[in-house]
Protein backbone atom coordinates (compact mmCIF):
# COMPACT_ATOMS: atom_id res chain seq x y z
CA UNK A 1 0.00 0.00 0.00
CA UNK A 2 1.47 3.35 -1.02
CA UNK A 3 1.45 6.34 1.25
CA UNK A 4 -1.23 8.93 0.51
CA UNK A 5 1.45 11.60 -0.05
CA UNK A 6 3.51 9.51 -2.49
CA UNK A 7 3.78 10.64 -6.13
CA UNK A 8 1.86 7.55 -7.26
CA UNK A 9 -1.00 8.23 -4.84
CA UNK A 10 -1.15 11.88 -5.88
CA UNK A 11 -1.22 10.93 -9.57
CA UNK A 12 -3.98 8.43 -8.86
CA UNK A 13 -6.01 11.06 -6.99
CA UNK A 14 -5.53 13.49 -9.88
CA UNK A 15 -6.86 10.86 -12.28
CA UNK A 16 -9.99 10.31 -10.20
CA UNK A 17 -10.43 14.07 -9.91
CA UNK A 18 -10.31 14.31 -13.71
CA UNK A 19 -12.90 11.52 -13.99
CA UNK A 20 -15.11 13.42 -11.53
CA UNK A 21 -14.82 16.55 -13.67
CA UNK A 22 -15.92 14.64 -16.77
CA UNK A 23 -18.97 13.14 -15.07
CA UNK A 24 -20.13 15.90 -12.69
CA UNK A 25 -18.24 19.03 -13.70
CA UNK A 26 -15.21 20.89 -12.37
CA UNK A 27 -14.93 20.49 -8.58
CA UNK A 28 -15.91 23.53 -6.53
CA UNK A 29 -14.69 24.27 -3.01
CA UNK A 30 -17.42 22.08 -1.51
CA UNK A 31 -16.32 19.13 -3.70
CA UNK A 32 -12.69 19.57 -2.67
CA UNK A 33 -13.67 19.47 1.00
CA UNK A 34 -15.91 16.45 0.38
CA UNK A 35 -12.97 14.65 -1.23
CA UNK A 36 -10.87 15.35 1.85
CA UNK A 37 -13.62 13.97 4.10
CA UNK A 38 -13.90 10.87 1.92
CA UNK A 39 -10.16 10.23 1.90
CA UNK A 40 -9.58 11.15 -1.74
CA UNK A 41 -11.33 11.53 -5.07
CA UNK A 42 -11.42 7.77 -5.68
CA UNK A 43 -13.48 7.24 -2.54
CA UNK A 44 -15.64 10.28 -3.25
CA UNK A 45 -16.27 9.07 -6.81
CA UNK A 46 -17.42 5.70 -5.51
CA UNK A 47 -19.66 7.29 -2.90
CA UNK A 48 -21.24 9.56 -5.52
CA UNK A 49 -21.86 6.66 -7.90
CA UNK A 50 -23.64 4.70 -5.16
CA UNK A 51 -25.73 7.74 -4.21
CA UNK A 52 -26.73 8.37 -7.82
CA UNK A 53 -27.85 4.77 -8.27
CA UNK A 54 -29.80 4.73 -5.02
CA UNK A 55 -31.54 8.06 -5.57
CA UNK A 56 -32.30 7.84 -9.33
CA UNK A 57 -34.16 9.52 -10.98
CA UNK A 58 -33.47 12.19 -8.36
CA UNK A 59 -30.13 13.92 -7.96
CA UNK A 60 -28.89 14.04 -4.36
CA UNK A 61 -25.54 14.79 -2.70
CA UNK A 62 -23.46 11.91 -1.42
CA UNK A 63 -22.87 11.81 2.37
CA UNK A 64 -19.50 13.55 2.10
CA UNK A 65 -20.93 16.41 0.02
CA UNK A 66 -23.77 16.89 2.48
CA UNK A 67 -21.40 16.88 5.44
CA UNK A 68 -19.06 19.37 3.75
CA UNK A 69 -22.01 21.66 3.04
CA UNK A 70 -23.34 21.61 6.61
CA UNK A 71 -19.79 22.01 7.92
CA UNK A 72 -19.75 25.52 6.42
CA UNK A 73 -22.48 26.51 8.88
CA UNK A 74 -20.21 25.76 11.83
CA UNK A 75 -17.43 28.15 10.76
CA UNK A 76 -16.81 31.18 12.98
CA UNK A 77 -14.59 34.26 12.77
CA UNK A 78 -14.20 34.99 16.49
CA UNK A 79 -13.37 31.62 18.01
CA UNK A 80 -15.29 28.63 19.29
CA UNK A 81 -17.42 30.60 21.75
CA UNK A 82 -18.96 32.78 19.02
CA UNK A 83 -22.68 32.24 18.58
CA UNK A 84 -24.00 30.73 15.34
CA UNK A 85 -27.59 31.53 14.33
CA UNK A 86 -29.26 29.70 11.47
CA UNK A 87 -32.67 30.48 9.96
CA UNK A 88 -34.07 27.75 7.70
CA UNK A 89 -36.47 29.12 5.08
CA UNK A 90 -38.64 26.21 3.92
CA UNK A 91 -40.61 26.53 0.68
CA UNK A 92 -44.22 25.48 1.28
CA UNK A 93 -45.56 26.73 -2.06
CA UNK A 94 -47.83 24.86 -4.43
CA UNK A 95 -44.96 23.79 -6.72
CA UNK A 96 -43.46 21.69 -3.90
CA UNK A 97 -45.02 18.27 -3.30
CA UNK A 98 -45.16 16.26 -0.07
CA UNK A 99 -42.03 14.21 -0.83
CA UNK A 100 -39.98 17.30 -1.57
CA UNK A 101 -41.31 19.05 1.52
CA UNK A 102 -40.21 16.08 3.64
CA UNK A 103 -36.74 16.23 2.06
CA UNK A 104 -36.40 19.85 3.18
CA UNK A 105 -37.49 19.05 6.73
CA UNK A 106 -35.11 16.10 6.84
CA UNK A 107 -32.26 18.43 5.96
CA UNK A 108 -33.31 20.85 8.71
CA UNK A 109 -33.01 18.03 11.26
CA UNK A 110 -29.72 16.71 9.84
CA UNK A 111 -28.12 20.16 9.78
CA UNK A 112 -29.38 20.99 13.29
CA UNK A 113 -27.94 17.71 14.60
CA UNK A 114 -24.50 18.49 13.19
CA UNK A 115 -24.68 22.08 14.43
CA UNK A 116 -25.52 20.96 17.96
CA UNK A 117 -22.61 18.51 17.90
CA UNK A 118 -20.03 21.04 16.67
CA UNK A 119 -21.08 24.49 17.89
CA UNK A 120 -21.07 25.44 21.57
CA UNK A 121 -23.63 28.25 21.22
CA UNK A 122 -26.03 27.56 18.35
CA UNK A 123 -29.55 28.80 17.71
CA UNK A 124 -31.89 27.78 14.90
CA UNK A 125 -35.25 28.90 13.57
CA UNK A 126 -37.61 27.36 11.00
CA UNK A 127 -39.72 29.64 8.80
CA UNK A 128 -42.13 28.31 6.17
CA UNK A 129 -43.00 30.58 3.26
CA UNK A 130 -45.30 30.75 0.26
CA UNK A 131 -47.16 34.00 -0.51
CA UNK A 132 -46.58 34.91 3.14
CA UNK A 133 -44.47 33.51 5.98
CA UNK A 134 -45.13 31.43 9.06
CA UNK A 135 -42.60 31.11 11.88
CA UNK A 136 -42.73 27.43 12.76
CA UNK A 137 -39.93 27.63 15.33
CA UNK A 138 -38.53 30.92 16.70
CA UNK A 139 -34.79 31.48 16.95
CA UNK A 140 -33.70 29.52 20.03
CA UNK A 141 -30.98 27.11 21.21
CA UNK A 142 -31.07 23.79 19.35
CA UNK A 143 -33.50 21.32 20.93
CA UNK A 144 -33.65 18.32 18.62
CA UNK A 145 -36.65 16.72 20.31
CA UNK A 146 -38.68 19.93 20.08
CA UNK A 147 -37.51 20.50 16.51
CA UNK A 148 -38.63 17.01 15.51
CA UNK A 149 -42.11 17.71 16.88
CA UNK A 150 -42.24 21.00 14.98
CA UNK A 151 -41.25 19.44 11.65
CA UNK A 152 -43.63 16.51 12.10
CA UNK A 153 -46.49 18.93 12.68
CA UNK A 154 -45.74 21.25 9.74
CA UNK A 155 -48.39 21.49 7.01
CA UNK A 156 -47.59 22.98 3.62
CA UNK A 157 -49.04 26.45 3.12
CA UNK A 158 -49.38 26.14 -0.71
CA UNK A 159 -49.66 29.30 -2.78
CA UNK A 160 -46.88 31.25 -4.50
CA UNK A 161 -43.14 31.55 -3.81
CA UNK A 162 -42.34 34.88 -2.14
CA UNK A 163 -38.66 34.51 -1.29
CA UNK A 164 -38.28 38.24 -0.54
CA UNK A 165 -40.73 38.19 2.36
CA UNK A 166 -39.04 35.06 3.72
CA UNK A 167 -35.60 36.73 3.70
CA UNK A 168 -37.13 39.79 5.34
CA UNK A 169 -38.55 37.65 8.15
CA UNK A 170 -35.17 35.96 8.63
CA UNK A 171 -33.59 39.40 9.04
CA UNK A 172 -36.17 40.40 11.64
CA UNK A 173 -35.57 37.23 13.67
CA UNK A 174 -31.80 37.59 13.53
CA UNK A 175 -31.89 41.28 14.44
CA UNK A 176 -34.14 40.67 17.42
CA UNK A 177 -32.74 37.44 18.86
CA UNK A 178 -29.15 36.87 17.69
CA UNK A 179 -26.13 38.04 19.67
CA UNK A 180 -24.51 41.21 18.33
CA UNK A 181 -21.43 39.40 16.98
CA UNK A 182 -23.15 36.13 16.00
CA UNK A 183 -22.57 34.37 12.71
CA UNK A 184 -25.84 34.70 10.79
CA UNK A 185 -26.76 32.05 8.21
CA UNK A 186 -29.93 32.13 6.12
CA UNK A 187 -30.67 28.75 4.50
CA UNK A 188 -33.03 28.86 1.53
CA UNK A 189 -34.68 25.49 0.78
CA UNK A 190 -36.73 25.83 -2.41
CA UNK A 191 -37.19 24.86 -6.04
CA UNK A 192 -36.36 28.46 -6.95
CA UNK A 193 -39.21 28.60 -9.46
CA UNK A 194 -39.65 32.37 -9.45
CA UNK A 195 -39.49 34.85 -12.29
CA UNK A 196 -36.56 37.24 -12.68
CA UNK A 197 -38.37 40.15 -11.06
CA UNK A 198 -39.23 38.07 -7.96
CA UNK A 199 -35.63 36.90 -7.78
CA UNK A 200 -34.47 40.53 -8.01
CA UNK A 201 -36.77 41.51 -5.13
CA UNK A 202 -35.39 38.64 -3.04
CA UNK A 203 -31.83 39.68 -3.87
CA UNK A 204 -32.55 43.27 -2.86
CA UNK A 205 -33.87 42.05 0.47
CA UNK A 206 -30.81 39.84 0.94
CA UNK A 207 -28.51 42.78 0.17
CA UNK A 208 -30.29 44.90 2.76
CA UNK A 209 -29.96 42.16 5.36
CA UNK A 210 -26.21 41.91 4.78
CA UNK A 211 -25.89 45.71 4.89
CA UNK A 212 -27.70 46.02 8.22
CA UNK A 213 -26.23 43.06 10.10
CA UNK A 214 -22.78 41.56 10.53
CA UNK A 215 -21.40 38.14 9.51
CA UNK A 216 -24.29 37.33 7.17
CA UNK A 217 -24.17 34.41 4.70
CA UNK A 218 -26.89 33.07 2.43
CA UNK A 219 -27.04 29.46 1.25
CA UNK A 220 -29.43 27.82 -1.22
CA UNK A 221 -30.47 24.17 -1.44
CA UNK A 222 -32.37 23.10 -4.53
CA UNK A 223 -35.31 20.79 -3.86
CA UNK A 224 -37.95 19.69 -6.35
CA UNK A 225 -38.65 19.30 -10.06
CA UNK A 226 -37.28 21.83 -12.50
CA UNK A 227 -35.14 23.65 -9.92
CA UNK A 228 -34.03 27.02 -11.25
CA UNK A 229 -30.39 27.01 -10.19
CA UNK A 230 -29.58 30.27 -12.01
CA UNK A 231 -32.21 32.27 -10.12
CA UNK A 232 -31.14 30.73 -6.80
CA UNK A 233 -27.53 31.72 -7.46
CA UNK A 234 -28.69 35.26 -8.23
CA UNK A 235 -30.62 35.47 -4.95
CA UNK A 236 -27.62 34.39 -2.86
CA UNK A 237 -25.14 36.70 -4.58
CA UNK A 238 -24.78 35.80 -8.25
CA UNK A 239 -25.35 37.82 -11.39
CA UNK A 240 -28.92 38.44 -12.62
CA UNK A 241 -30.31 36.05 -15.22
CA UNK A 242 -31.60 38.98 -17.29
CA UNK A 243 -31.44 42.82 -17.21
CA UNK A 244 -33.00 44.12 -14.02
CA UNK A 245 -36.31 45.98 -14.38
CA UNK A 246 -36.35 49.72 -13.62
CA UNK A 247 -37.77 50.66 -10.25
CA UNK A 248 -38.82 53.86 -8.54
CA UNK A 249 -39.42 52.18 -5.19
CA UNK A 250 -37.97 54.11 -2.23
CA UNK A 251 -36.61 50.84 -0.90
CA UNK A 252 -34.50 50.16 -3.99
CA UNK A 253 -30.71 50.12 -3.53
CA UNK A 254 -28.85 53.33 -4.38
CA UNK A 255 -27.15 53.32 -7.80
CA UNK A 256 -23.44 52.70 -7.93
CA UNK A 257 -22.76 56.38 -8.70
CA UNK A 258 -24.57 57.58 -5.59
CA UNK A 259 -22.33 58.64 -2.70
CA UNK A 260 -22.02 56.01 -0.01
CA UNK A 261 -20.18 55.99 3.27
CA UNK A 262 -17.49 53.38 3.63
CA UNK A 263 -17.00 51.29 6.69
CA UNK A 264 -14.11 49.17 7.84
CA UNK A 265 -14.79 45.50 8.52
CA UNK A 266 -15.83 44.73 12.04
CA UNK A 267 -13.23 43.55 14.51
CA UNK A 268 -12.54 39.86 14.04
CA UNK A 269 -14.04 39.76 10.54
CA UNK A 270 -12.16 38.12 7.71
CA UNK A 271 -10.55 40.67 5.42
CA UNK A 272 -9.49 40.20 1.84
CA UNK A 273 -11.90 37.29 1.43
CA UNK A 274 -13.19 38.37 -1.95
CA UNK A 275 -16.50 39.57 -0.55
CA UNK A 276 -18.48 41.86 -2.81
CA UNK A 277 -20.10 45.10 -1.83
CA UNK A 278 -23.75 45.32 -0.90
CA UNK A 279 -26.16 48.07 -1.82
CA UNK A 280 -26.39 51.05 0.48
CA UNK A 281 -29.00 50.86 3.22
CA UNK A 282 -32.50 51.77 2.08
CA UNK A 283 -35.51 53.20 3.85
CA UNK A 284 -37.01 49.71 4.15
CA UNK A 285 -35.18 47.92 6.94
CA UNK A 286 -34.89 44.14 6.97
CA UNK A 287 -33.90 43.75 10.58
CA UNK A 288 -34.16 47.25 11.99
CA UNK A 289 -31.41 49.44 13.41
CA UNK A 290 -28.57 51.20 11.64
CA UNK A 291 -26.92 49.45 8.71
CA UNK A 292 -23.73 47.56 9.55
CA UNK A 293 -21.62 46.13 6.75
CA UNK A 294 -20.96 42.40 6.63
CA UNK A 295 -17.51 41.06 7.53
CA UNK A 296 -16.28 40.65 3.94
CA UNK A 297 -16.75 43.82 1.90
CA UNK A 298 -15.18 45.81 -0.90
CA UNK A 299 -15.74 49.33 -2.11
CA UNK A 300 -19.43 50.28 -1.91
CA UNK A 301 -19.22 51.56 -5.48
CA UNK A 302 -18.36 48.08 -6.76
CA UNK A 303 -20.99 45.77 -8.26
CA UNK A 304 -22.65 43.32 -5.88
CA UNK A 305 -21.16 40.44 -7.84
CA UNK A 306 -18.91 40.09 -10.86
CA UNK A 307 -18.08 37.12 -13.05
CA UNK A 308 -14.49 36.06 -13.49
CA UNK A 309 -12.81 34.60 -16.58
CA UNK A 310 -14.11 31.14 -15.64
CA UNK A 311 -17.69 32.41 -15.41
CA UNK A 312 -17.82 32.04 -11.63
CA UNK A 313 -18.98 34.97 -9.53
CA UNK A 314 -16.88 36.65 -6.85
CA UNK A 315 -18.10 36.12 -3.30
CA UNK A 316 -21.18 38.12 -2.35
CA UNK A 317 -23.62 37.74 0.55
CA UNK A 318 -21.04 35.59 2.32
CA UNK A 319 -19.20 36.41 5.54
CA UNK A 320 -16.30 34.38 4.13
CA UNK A 321 -16.29 35.81 0.62
CA UNK A 322 -17.36 32.49 -0.91
CA UNK A 323 -18.76 32.45 -4.43
CA UNK A 324 -22.48 31.66 -4.76
CA UNK A 325 -21.63 28.39 -6.54
CA UNK A 326 -19.88 27.26 -3.35
CA UNK A 327 -23.01 28.01 -1.30
CA UNK A 328 -25.45 26.09 -3.47
CA UNK A 329 -26.23 22.38 -3.34
CA UNK A 330 -28.76 20.28 -5.26
CA UNK A 331 -30.36 18.57 -2.28
CA UNK A 332 -33.08 16.60 -4.04
CA UNK A 333 -33.80 17.61 -7.64
CA UNK A 334 -35.15 16.44 -10.98
CA UNK A 335 -34.82 18.41 -14.18
CA UNK A 336 -38.31 17.70 -15.44
CA UNK A 337 -41.07 20.33 -15.23
CA UNK A 338 -43.17 20.17 -12.04
CA UNK A 339 -46.51 19.94 -13.86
Amino acid sequence: MCHASSPYAQACDSLWKALWSVKWGEPVALTIRAAALAGGYKQLFGSKILTDKASAPWTKPCPEELKASIEKLTKRVNGETQQVCVVFLVDGSGSVNAEEFEAMLGFVLEASTQLQANVMDCQVSVVQFSNDVRVEAPLAPVNLEALLKVTQGMVRMNGGTNVAVAVQKAGQLLKRDAAADAMRHVILLTDGRVDSYQAHEARQMADQLADEQRHVSLFAYGVGRGVDRAELLHIIGGVPTCPLPPTSSPSAPAPASAPAATAAPAAGAVSGGGGAAHSTASSTSVGGGNPVLSGAVTSPAAPAASAGSDGRVAGALSAWGEAPEDRYLALCVRDEAPW
